[in-house]
Formats: structure tokens, sequence, C-alpha cells
């Protein structure tokens, strides 16, 4: 319902080059270009201008993809008002979110979901090698459940979608059961900087929020290894080849020579953590089958924030 070519203007937004956008959107080039130009006629601006080897969009374009997506979150909430005239027919989830998030999260949310309304369907994708976020705009999927740090981005840095926070997820660190600091109360993140370290968990999030922490407590890491499998990591901390940042959620496998030691920064009760989040495109959270959901994924936050508390 909404003109495609918004869509293709906002792709050469996010890949910077008409080649890049064409490959995202898997049409040629020259179909971009045409798009770009029949849209600059269209409004009576120039939407792009040339930047080198790359392209950057005009104040002008910046005006229509605002709009454009104010008739996104208008469509979502079109697709909302439908849904409920039509509650007793199945209908399908789509959820994509990080590893652990899908252990931790999203399986037990599902599970409890399945019991409430169980004529929804629900496919559940970590979709690691993928974009999520292009995935929630193209309506590959409902759900985003991914991590961020610890403070809340600038709306600048807001990825595409509505922002539900869902847990506050302390950050231990993963020590190796002969390590010096195994069975300590706790430990100062700065006392770690002399440590060799494991890049742990999914590059684009998890270990962004590692290398944002380890900056606000005055060092850079010396990062030797990386696993994005939470059990490799374990395996590699317990075999003494560095240590770790370990989110409190995750469960350790079972025998790991390992220690966890909770976190403390200094002169403050606050601990180190990460965020997870649900994204969903704007204006479709009042959609029946995506707030279900959204609750029942909010409602294992809760369960999994009493049971650290107790």
């Amino acid at each position: 319902m909404i003109d495609p070519r918004l869509r293709t203007l906002r792709a050469v937004r996010g890949a910077g080059t008409v080649t890049a956008a064409a490959a995202v959107l898997h049409i040629t080039p020259s179909t971009v270009s045409q798009h770009l130009k029949q849209l600059s006629r269209l409004v009576g601006a120039e939407l792009v201008e040339p930047v080198g080897r790359n392209v950057r969009l005009t104040e002008a374009a910046e005006i229509v993809l605002s709009h454009a997506a104010a008739l996104d979150a208008e469509w979502e909430r079109t697709l909302s008002d439908l849904a409920g005239l039509r509650e007793d027919e199945g209908a399908r989830l789509r959820i994509s979110g990080v590893a652990s998030a899908i252990v931790s999260l999203i399986c037990p949310a599902v599970d409890r979901l399945r019991d409430q309304s169980p004529r929804v369907t629900v496919e559940i994708g970590e979709d690691a090698a993928r974009d999520r976020f292009r995935m929630l705009a193209d309506a590959e999927t409902d759900i985003v459940v991914t991590v961020t740090g610890s403070h809340p981005l600038a709306a600048a840095e807001e990825p595409i979608g509505e922002a539900h926070d869902l847990l506050v997820d302390p950050l231990d660190v993963l020590v190796s059961a002969d390590h010096p600091r195994a069975g300590a109360m706790s430990v100062g993140l700065a006392e770690l900087a002399e440590e060799t370290w494991i890049g742990a968990g999914d590059i684009r999030d998890q270990q962004v929020v590692f290398a944002e922490l380890c900056a606000q407590a005055g060092f850079r890491p010396r990062v030797r290894h990386d696993a994005l499998d939470w059990s490799a990591v374990a395996a590699l901390v317990g075999g003494g080849h560095g240590i770790a940042l370990f989110p409190r959620t995750v469960a350790l496998p079972a025998g790991a020579a390992v220690s966890r030691v909770p976190v403390t920064w200094p002169d403050t009760p606050a601990v180190p953590h990460r965020l997870l989040r649900a994204y969903v495109r704007r204006g479709s959270a009042d959609h029946p089958v995506i707030a279900a959901g959204l609750a029942a994924l909010q409602e294992q936050g809760r369960i999994l924030t009493g049971a650290m508390v107790d």
C-alpha cells in the first residue's frame, strides 16, 4: 500500500550507494536509479547528491522519509484494526532474537503464549547473519529481541522500530576455577584492565556493550580470542585462555571449570549490565498478536528479574 520507491530511498540512505541498495533490495542498480528519479520528479526536489563514490540524502529526502515513517506506522495501525475483526482465526507471530535471548526470554515466553493463545503459530529465528532491523522494516519478522548497553541510545542512534525494555541483565566476569579472582565476592571492572579477554557473544551487540563498558572503566581490553556461543566462551575461560563478561541470565555448561564473579563500578551501587529490548514496527504494538507476544516477553523479563533478586 505504501509507494515502494520510498523503500528504495530508505535503502539508499542505509547502504550509502546505489549499487549496495540494489543488492539489499534484490533489484538492479538501474532500477534503483529509476526509482530515485521518479520520486524526485514526484516531490519536485532532488533527493540524493554524490559524495565521492557514495551518495547521501538531501534535506528534502529526509523530510520525505520522515513522513514515510508516519505512513508506515499508520498502515501498521490499519492492520491492527483489521486483525481485531478476525480474532477467532489462526495467526502467525515471527520473532528474531540473539541466541541468549532465545534461551532465557523467547522460548519461555512463547511456551506461555502457546498455552494462552493456542491458535497463534510462532516462528523463532536467531538470524545471526542477517540484519534483524531490516527484516523488521521489511515485515519479514514482527518482533526483534536484541542487546544494547547500560545507557539508553540517543534518538539518532535508535534502530528502526519502537523499543520495549524487557530485562536489565547484570554482567559478571567469568574466570577459570584456578584464577586468583575465583570465588571473590565482587571485582571492579577497572581492576581487570591488564587481563587477557575473550570477545564473547555477538560482535554486533554483545561485544559492542563489552567495549563500551571497558571504555567507561578507563581501559581498552586486550582481546586474544572470541566466540559467539556462550558454551564455547566458558570452555575458553575454563581452559585458562582469558576471562570474559558473562550475562547473569546465561546458564553455565555442566562441569565448566569456571567461577562467576559479580562486577561493580566504584562508588556506585550500579553494576555493569546489558539491556534486552524488543523492537516492533512503529504502529504495530497494538496488533493483537504482536501485543500478546510483547506481553509474554515482558512477563518473562519480570520473572527473570525476580529470580535474580531472590
